[in-house]
This record gives C-alpha cells, sequence and structure tokens, in this order.
C-alpha cells in the first residue's frame, strides 16, 4: 500500500445496485468471495499523482498471493496504449494520421469494400473507429496453442479463431468497434518501422511513460510465468491454460499492471495540462476534439463540465480491466482482475472511491423493491425481438423470477423494482428494463432500445 492513505484504510464496498433498508457495506475480502475473483488490483490517482496501490487474493485457487507488482492481461486498454504512441510517432512526422493507411502497409493489403480513394481507410478512423471495418473482438488462443500471423488472422485463415476482415461501411460515417481495425494500424506501424510490435511499443511509449512492468510481448515469455496472475471465468474456475494468448497486440495483447495504467493516464493529463515533455500540445488538441457520440479515441467521455471523466475498459478471457482520469483534475482509478466477473468488483470500487473522493460520478444507484406476484412476472416470459437492431433475447421465468438470457450466453437475473410500468434491475451491473402490456403486444425497454414479445416461453423451475 502507498503511503498517506488514511482514507482507504477501512474502505468498504456496497454493490453496484442498493435495495433500500437491505444493502450494509461489506469489506473488501467479502464481495471477492461474493464475486468468486480471485484477485484484484488497483491504483488510485489524485491531482496527478499515484496515492494508494494495493492487491487482494491468489494469482489461482492454489496460487502465490498477488503483489502491485503481478501481471494482468489489460485488453483493450492496449487500444489507447498504441493510440498514444502513434501520436508520438505523427509528432516526429513519421506517419500521418490522415494518409491512406495503405501507403504504410507492404504485407498486407485491405480488400475491396465501401472504402474508396476519395475516403479512404486511415490511422485515425481506425484509431476512433469509424473505418469501417468490421470483425474482432478476439477470443485469443489457449496458452501453448498455434497462434496465427497478423495476416492470417486479417484473411481469416488458420489457425486464426476470427473471421475475415470487410469494410462494410464507408470511412468516417459510423462509431463502431472494430478490433481488426487496430490489427491493420499493427501491421501498418510494424511495416513503417521495420520493428516488431513489443519492441516499437517499448520504443515509442512504455519506457518514456515509465510504464516499467507492461509489454505487449505475445506470447508472453516464461520469464514472466511468476508475475502472471491465471486468468478464471465467472465462477472461478481458472481457464485452459492460465491465459489465452492475444497476437493481435494492439487491440488486445498487452500485459500490466495499474500502476502502469495508472502512469499512462497521468501522462495523458500531464499533456492536458500542457506539463508533458512527451505528448504535444497539437497531439492533446486532436485527441480532444475528434468526438463523436461522447466518445474520443475509444475513450468514453462521463459527466459533465468541469468533471468529466475520459473511461476505457477491457477484457480478454479471463481477466477484466479499467481506468479512468478526470483530465482537468487529475483524478483517477484503475482496477484489474484475473476474472471474467472483475468489471462488476471494478465498478463497487469506482463507487467507493467517488465518495470518498467526493467524485461527481460513479456513484451507486439505490433503488426500492417491488414485490410482483409470479403469476405476473410469467407474462413476461418469451422471446423479444429488437427488429431495427437485428438481435433477439429470452426472457426466462425461473425460480419464480425472471431472467435475460443474451445472446452471447451472458444470463441477468431482474430483480422488480418501483418505477415506471414493471421496472427491474439486474443487480451485478445495474442494467435496467422495463416492460409494458398494451393491445400491440409486450414490449421490453433495455439499453434504450424497445423489443417486442414474439413468443411465449413455458415456465422453468
Amino acid at each position: 500500500m502507498s503511503e498517506n492513505t488514511p482514507a482507504y484504510k477501512d474502505i468498504k464496498l456496497l454493490p453496484s445496485v442498493v435495495f433500500e433498508g437491505e444493502t450494509l457495506p461489506q469489506a473488501i475480502d467479502a464481495r471477492l468471495a461474493a464475486h468468486k475473483i480471485p484477485a484484484f488490483s488497483i491504483a488510485v490517482i489524485r491531482k496527478g499523482e499515484i496515492v494508494w496501490t494495493q492487491a487482494w487474493g491468489n494469482q489461482s485457487s492454489n496460487g502465490a498471493k498477488v503483489a502491485c507488482d503481478t501481471l494482468f492481461q489489460a485488453g483493450s486498454l492496449a487500444k489507447p496504449v498504441t493510440v498514444f504512441a502513434a501520436f508520438r510517432m505523427q509528432q516526429k512526422k513519421l506517419i500521418n494520421f490522415d494518409h491512406n493507411i495503405e501507403q504504410y502497409l507492404q504485407r498486407y493489403h485491405l480488400p475491396s469494400g465501401a472504402q474508396a480513394e476519395s475516403n479512404p481507410i486511415t490511422f485515425r478512423n481506425i484509431f476512433t473507429h469509424r473505418s469501417g471495418i468490421i470483425a474482432g473482438g478476439y477470443e485469443g488462443y489457449p496458452n501453448g496453442s498455434a497462434i496465427p500471423t497478423d495476416v492470417q488472422t486479417l484473411s481469416g485463415l488458420p489457425p486464426s479463431n476470427a473471421p475475415k476482415l470487410e469494410i462494410v461501411a464507408p470511412p468516417n460515417t459510423q462509431l463502431r468497434y472494430s478490433g481488426a481495425g487496430y490489427t491493420v494500424a499493427e501491421i501498418a506501424l510494424q511495416d513503417r518501422f521495420e520493428k516488431e510490435f513489443d519492441p516499437l511499443m517499448q520504443e515509442w511509449l512504455l519506457k518514456p511513460f515509465g510504464m516499467k512492468q507492461a509489454s505487449f510481448a505475445q506470447p508472453i515469455p516464461p520469464k514472466f510465468y511468476p508475475q502472471i496472475a491465471r486468468g478464471h471465468d465467472g465462477q472461478g474456475k481458472m481457464i485452459p491454460g492460465g491465459w489465452h494468448n492475444h497476437p493481435e497486440q494492439a487491440a488486445a495483447g498487452l500485459w500490466a499492471t495499474p500502476s502502469d495504467m495508472a502512469t499512462f493516464l497521468i501522462e495523458i493529463h500531464r499533456a492536458y495540462q500542457q506539463k508533458s515533455k512527451l505528448i504535444s500540445k497539437a497531439s492533446m488538441t486532436e485527441f480532444l476534439a475528434d468526438t463523436q457520440d461522447r466518445h474520443s479515441y475509444g475513450f468514453r467521455r462521463l459527466g459533465e463540465e468541469p468533471a468529466i471523466f475520459f473511461t476505457h475498459n477491457g477484457g480478454t478471457r479471463g481477466y477484466r480491466a479499467g481506468m479512468t482520469i478526470n483530465l482537468e483534475s487529475g483524478d483517477g482509478l484503475v482496477y484489474m482482475s484475473n476474472s471474467d466477473a472483475g468489471a462488476n468488483l471494478g465498478l463497487e470500487f469506482l463507487a467507493a472511491i467517488a465518495r470518498t473522493e467526493q467524485w461527481s460520478i460513479f456513484r451507486e444507484t439505490t433503488v426500492k423493491r417491488r414485490l410482483i406476484s409470479p403469476d405476473e412476472l410469467v407474462k413476461f416470459a418469451g422471446q423479444y425481438e429488437f427488429k431495427e437492431q437485428g438481435w433477439k433475447i429470452q426472457v426466462l421465468f425461473e425460480n419464480n423470477g425472471l431472467a435475460i438470457l443474451f445472446p452471447n450466453g451472458d444470463r441477468y437475473p431482474l430483480s422488480s423494482i418501483v418505477g415506471e410500468h414493471f421496472s427491474f434491475i439486474h443487480a451485478d451491473t445495474g442494467v435496467r428494463a422495463s416492460f409494458m402490456l398494451s393491445d400491440a403486444g409486450t414490449t421490453i425497454a433495455l439499453y434504450g432500445q424497445t423489443g417486442l414479445k414474439i413468443e411465449s416461453s413455458s415456465p422453468t423451475q
């Protein structure tokens, strides 16, 4: 633990959703056990300095205790690290974010698609997720198994488990997550500098920023194995091989500690304050100006002026991570976990630190339960179609309650709460759903979208 941390000595956590008159604060170890999370590590930032680092738990169920220098997979936190390395390259006029990326590609060339000579794919629209490229989120490859080259990944060739890259929308017209776009950028940077990705990132960002433990090496060398927290599923079971390797390094291939990622955020804060020797004012101006739907180069902007927190999350098989920074005040937090359930505890930590530091956002959601009879609940069970968005969910009636089953297999048990129509909440994530009965049918409001029930379900006990 860092010094000067009296405010955190006896910190207690609440679930993301607090039920009036029911929920009591709990110790951190109790919340780890509740979520079946083997290990959790954090770094708290105040006024541009790391003021608290601590780690709880074990590398695996029978493994060594974790420490603040234990390595976790950072998942998509790799993306902004790649972006700011590229900003530094552009500062030296070695690349240009607005040039056709084909100018830099040698080993691979983009297939024909919705791009045009007058509207090409560039570093900028890749980094802002507006390239029109689809494919990736990447699943990774169990440790010890064969991994593909970047070209095999983009081409959908064995041993890749990713689909072939496609360009389905004109660049700069849609905000749409694209891990494959970052893999294109990864190839372009390696071809431009004639260097492998990890040493390239070490040279341009990790070492200059002081991210001492961080590495893009894939697969990670055995010398690092003693420092690695093994990945686990949401039930606390270690994934085969301990982790998946991610040859898609720019998109998901970073190993790091919370202190590494906090150091990265602090340098961005310093650049915002025009005190950085590494990130220029021009680069920060570009970063801040290029915003769509409150997204900036993959960061989400949460809150309102002057308390806007730039937030980014990451997840790979068996790991979850998140980071946030208020560029104005220099306050922030990084968490990393070796569990698919780690984001739930991350939200609880964010809320606890927000309370302690008196941040204006990231607070718990307080709700009041509403009792609804099983006979009423069963009416909502069935399949719902979100026609405009092209997806469906199942609402299950089980154990005298409702649960949402998503297409990816995620299951969200719902709690009935006081609210408009028939309102429900998922206690772990705070995701809300509400049902409405009308002559036109039964609908569900979820994530700001409306789904229509197209098929009823039989009760499941």
